[in-house]
């Protein structure tokens, strides 16, 4: 009986050291999907930001999304943006769908049903969230 309460103490002390091991402290740069506002204020976009901070987002993602809505491709993130923001994080092929609902043309183009994008949803996108006025 003892030994049986000595494993499930292992077990458990393993999980919770797993758990704990997702955090920021070990895990590489390119692998944590948040990226503060106050990391890309010094670059002149987004665009070079991401490009020194995370280039595997700009060479991933195709697609970008501000407010959890469809704002365009990867390239409006070479303008200057001159909104606060809060976070940028890349968002997952597998929960893009979930995360943003279909993946249809933005409204107003005059077209239904129409996906943006034929690999729409097999790639990650790049989600900007604005501080709210």
């Amino acid at each position: 009986m003892l030994g049986r309460i000595v494993a499930l103490a292992i077990v458990v002390f393993a999980g919770a050291c797993a758990a704990g091991a997702g955090g920021s402290g070990g895990v590489p740069a390119e692998e944590v999907e948040i990226v503060s506002g106050a990391e890309v204020l010094e670059y002149t976009n987004i665009h070079t930001a991401l490009r020194e901070l995370r280039p595997s987002w700009v060479r991933r993602a195709r697609e970008v999304f501000i407010d959890r809505e469809f704002a365009g491709d990867i390239n409006l993130l070479r303008r200057s943006f001159s909104d606060e923001i809060r976070y940028i994080e890349l968002v997952p092929a597998r929960d893009v769908v979930r995360t943003f609902g279909p993946c249809q043309a933005p409204d107003g183009t005059g077209v239904i049903d129409t996906p943006r994008d034929p690999q729409c949803g097999t790639r990650p996108v790049i989600h900007i969230v604005r501080y709210r006025p």
